[in-house]
């Protein structure tokens, strides 16, 4: 009897820790707006090595179904040749799934193909696709990148999160020293911090990817679509903006005809 009610006491000792421990989390994301757009995708960096990388200061195309703004690499005309291969992309972004087959159709390589191929695996298996890149080290930033962004999203359990933060943290970690300041793994982390709640610790690595991507429109979207920001780390919100307005200003040069400044 004696050893019924200590384990019963214990039981109830552990369950109410860790309920109050999840409703301090809770709490915490529920003051930051759940930190939304820390589950957008960042097409430019998965595509990286597929597609030239563009400087367009207006997003046009498709927008992701994960949210956040069109692809820049994609925003524009394809160059001469390119444009089944673009409207394929384009597609693939939306949440279409294709066949290796498909993309070497349209001009790109084994390699490319089957990266693509992957990449549309995310919403037709993505259990699978995390499964195979769990598998072996990542041989890119964008593939380490893709890899927490599916742990992020579908490993996590309430039972498993702070061990599934923890280790992509340290993948994270790894991953950095070996491709460099990558503003996605930046990206990655702060994600992963926020399913913590650490919002202190999201806003650091969002101020990193924000500076590493020299203010890319992605990470300047996402941070000016969390109000929190503003309250809690005003020169990034800041910043943010300010590069917002630049980019406004740029396109409506273009737009005039004018040439813009270096």
């Amino acid at each position: 009897m004696s050893l019924l009610f200590t384990g019963g006491v214990a039981l109830v000792y552990t369950v109410g820790v860790v309920g109050v421990h999840r409703w301090a989390v809770a709490r915490r994301r529920a003051k930051a707006g759940n930190f939304t757009a820390l589950g957008w995708l960042d097409w430019d960096t998965l595509l990286a090595g597929v597609w030239p990388a563009g400087a367009a200061t207006e997003l046009t195309g498709v927008a992701p179904p994960e949210g956040g703004p069109p692809p820049r690499c994609l925003s524009g005309p394809p160059s001469p040749g390119r444009e089944a291969a673009h409207a394929l992309l384009l597609r693939l972004v939306a949440g279409e799934v294709f066949t290796t087959a498909s993309f070497e159709s349209v001009g790109f390589s084994g390699g490319e193909a089957r990266w693509l191929t992957g990449l549309s695996e995310r919403t037709s298996a993505p259990s699978a696709l995390l499964e195979r890149l769990a598998a072996q080290a990542p041989e890119s930033a964008a593939e380490a990148y893709l890899l927490e962004w599916l742990s992020l999203r579908y490993a996590v359990t309430p039972l498993s999160m702070e061990w599934q933060v923890y280790a992509t943290k340290r993948r994270l970690s790894v991953a950095l020293r070996r491709f460099g300041e990558v503003p996605a793994l930046y990206f990655a982390r702060a994600r992963a911090s926020s399913l913590l709640g650490f919002t202190q610790s999201v806003l650091d690595d969002l101020g990193r990817a924000v500076f590493f991507s020299r203010e890319a429109p992605f990470y300047v979207e996402a941070v000016l679509s969390m109000p929190f920001v503003q309250e809690l780390r005003p020169p990034l919100a800041s910043a943010c903006r300010a590069a917002k307005d630049r980019m406004s200003a740029e396109r409506e040069e273009r737009l005039d005809g004018a040439p813009v400044p270096e």
